[in-house]
């Protein structure tokens, strides 16, 4: 373990002595108000929309940004891009987002800054994808719209200004499942590889096995019986988290894209973080891995009050720039 500017992080998973303080002011408040098992996902969704995120990353300046509109075999999808000041302006590298919010809730505005910061940081174009929540779409079909975006970007991304050679997947929490579940399906289906993925305290199980689940089961922002609500929307059954198409542990990871994996100390996902990056480690993938040790779930959406989501964007904005040079 090392610190950082007054940052714990380790290459291992494990949590510091205490939760660093603004995240525990976070979590605090988190505990307080209504929590999401406690309503519909169109109440929960109303009342995160009304109340905001007041310690959301700040706002970067772009040379552009625009909603675009990408067909999918069952209809299209809103895709936000971002050209960063620093971007080239012809055959750039780009990355799709894909954000988190347990595949019920999130959308590209809530995620609007935060995708900012990762295309100045980089760089990159990003293309922040608003994909249609559960449960009016399950998580295979899901999956299968990150795949169509990610085809749809390497068959038509020079029309936008990018090179589809240089093309990176990343996502966060439930995003971080759609990113692993798009690079196996290129695996399976022998579509090229992105260059690079990053995952950002992934879900990677949906059996919920690990030690950290019960550890953390409550108080430290995402708790067991949110996990538990997401599961109930975006499953077909209870009986499907043991699928092996979504048990993505179970699976040969060979071939599949150098990897960032990025952990918290303090989060229920946290042992799966690891695990996977393991299990990528071991099938010969280039992979490194830091955990924020004295983190939250979700800490790098509160990058506007914790110093420690501002590091792990600049940390990820760097890694994007190295890999995709």
């Amino acid at each position: 373990m090392k610190k950082k500017d007054n940052l714990t992080i380790s290459l291992r998973a494990k949590s510091a002595s205490a939760l660093e303080e603004f995240a525990q002011k976070v979590a605090d408040s988190a505990a307080r108000l209504p929590q999401i098992e406690e309503g519909t996902p169109e109440q929960i969704r109303a009342w995160r929309k009304e109340r905001g995120n007041p310690f959301a990353p700040l706002p970067k300046v772009m040379r552009k940004t625009e909603d675009l509109f990408f067909p999918l075999s069952r209809g299209r999808v809103k895709v936000r891009h971002y050209i960063p000041e620093n971007a080239k302006h012809d055959r750039a590298a780009c990355c799709i987002y894909f954000h988190g919010g347990g595949f019920v809730l999130g959308d590209v505005d809530e995620y609007d800054t935060l995708t900012q910061h990762l295309a100045a940081n980089s760089g990159c174009h990003v293309m922040s994808v608003d994909y249609e929540l559960a449960p009016a779409s399950k998580i295979k079909q899901i999956h299968q719209d990150g795949l169509e975006v990610y085809q749809w970007v390497r068959e038509h991304g020079t029309e936008l200004g990018i090179d589809p050679h240089r093309v990176a997947l990343a996502g966060d929490s439930a995003g971080g499942n759609l990113t692993v579940a798009v690079t196996l399906a290129c695996k399976k289906a022998n579509i090229p590889q992105p260059r690079f993925q990053v995952l950002i305290y992934p879900s990677v199980n949906p059996a919920v096995e690990f030690q950290s689940v019960k550890e953390f089961a409550e108080g430290y922002f995402l708790t067991k019986a949110g996990m538990d609500w997401f599961r109930s929307h975006y499953l077909e059954s209870p009986d499907q988290a043991l699928e092996y198409e979504l048990s993505f542990l179970r699976q040969d990871l060979a071939g599949l894209a150098p990897a960032l994996v990025i952990t918290a100390g303090f989060d229920p996902l946290r042992d799966e973080g690891q695990a996977y990056a393991d299990k990528l480690k071991e099938s010969g993938v280039r992979v490194e891995h830091v955990c924020y040790t004295d983190q939250i779930h979700a800490f790098l959406s509160f990058a506007g009050g914790i110093k420690a989501g501002d590091d792990a964007l600049r940390r990820i904005g760097a890694a994007l720039q190295q890999e995709l040079a």
